[in-house]
């Protein structure tokens, strides 16, 4: 039984999105009920991304 073309295009798509998640994940921090914290820090400070944040508070 063969696959077809389209079937075979998503399961490729569905692997290569799988080896991009887990690195994505092994970089990913779960900073839980701070969340919100998070968020208006963020805001407050004008911090455009999450890495700035992150930089903010390792630099105080």
């Amino acid at each position: 039984v063969s696959c077809s073309p389209l079937k075979k295009i998503s399961e490729k798509r569905n692997i290569k999105k799988k080896v991009y998640d887990q690195a994505r994940g092994s970089t990913r921090v779960n900073i839980g009920a701070a969340f919100q914290w998070w968020r208006e820090l963020k805001e407050r400070e004008g911090l455009e991304s999450d890495a700035e944040v992150a930089l903010f508070l390792l630099d105080r």
